[in-house]
């Protein structure tokens, strides 16, 4: 007897089968040529910044 190959949905009960695939953007479409972004998130507001090292940090 041949099991299903992993992920294919079939007998794979696997919390990862279940799971939907991350958005990816690019860190340029977000910032643009600022070196923030505001984002308001369930009453919060957080900051995306760029480092002068190139690195992003988010606070609240």
């Amino acid at each position: 007897m041949q099991l299903p190959a992993k992920g294919t949905g079939q007998g794979d009960t696997s919390a990862s089968t279940t799971r939907e695939v991350a958005h990816e953007v690019n860190s340029r479409e977000l910032l643009g040529n600022s070196d923030q972004l505001v984002i308001h998130h369930e009453q919060r507001r957080y900051v995306l910044r760029r480092t002068k090292s190139g690195k992003l940090i988010l606070n609240a």
